[in-house]
């Protein structure tokens, strides 16, 4: 119950931190996308419920934050969920070179669609903005990856320690 209560949160904290601080270290040259990690996180360790959730309320969140097109965010988070789902399914998801490949691969897909979304639905051709912004960003999150992963290996212990004792009588 606490996994509920807790997780917008500090979903929302993440996204605050993504946009805020972690834009300052990169001088707005590259956005770090932490919050696409912790999607394909969810996708390889939590079930269908728990990580749908946390992608709806992510994507919901940078969709209030920082997009034009409302519920892309959303769509895209859900997406690339359920395809970390069926690749962790198929593959050892402990391989650090498979989870740094993965998180690029993804990112990669994410810039496609915003680009092409923006194209038909704006008329803006942003096509070189693949080029500068989102294959450097491929590059910065696939070397992140592994290490973020295994922070919140880390921390998933934490959320789901047991007291293994059994019950004393009052």
């Amino acid at each position: 119950m606490i996994y509920y209560l807790l997780l917008p949160v500090l979903l929302l904290m993440l996204v605050i931190a993504q946009i805020a601080v972690l834009d300052i270290f990169t001088l707005g040259w590259i956005s770090m996308e932490i919050s696409l990690i912790v999607v394909i996180y969810a996708g390889f360790h939590l079930d269908a419920l728990r990580g749908g959730i946390l992608s709806l309320v992510l994507g919901f969140f940078l969709d209030c934050l920082t997009s034009a097109i409302f519920g892309l965010y959303q769509f895209l988070y859900c997406l690339i969920f359920f395809l970390s789902m069926v690749v962790a399914g198929r593959v050892y998801a402990g391989n650090p070179a498979l989870i740094a490949a993965f998180t690029a691969l993804c990112t990669i897909l994410e810039g496609l669609v915003i680009v092409l979304l923006y194209r038909f639905l704006f008329g803006a051709d942003i096509l070189a903005a693949l080029l500068r912004i989102f294959i450097p960003q491929a590059l910065v999150l696939a070397l992140l990856s592994p290490l973020v992963f295994r922070f919140f290996d880390r921390f998933e212990g934490l959320l789901h320690a047991e007291d293994t004792r059994p019950a004393r009588r009052v």
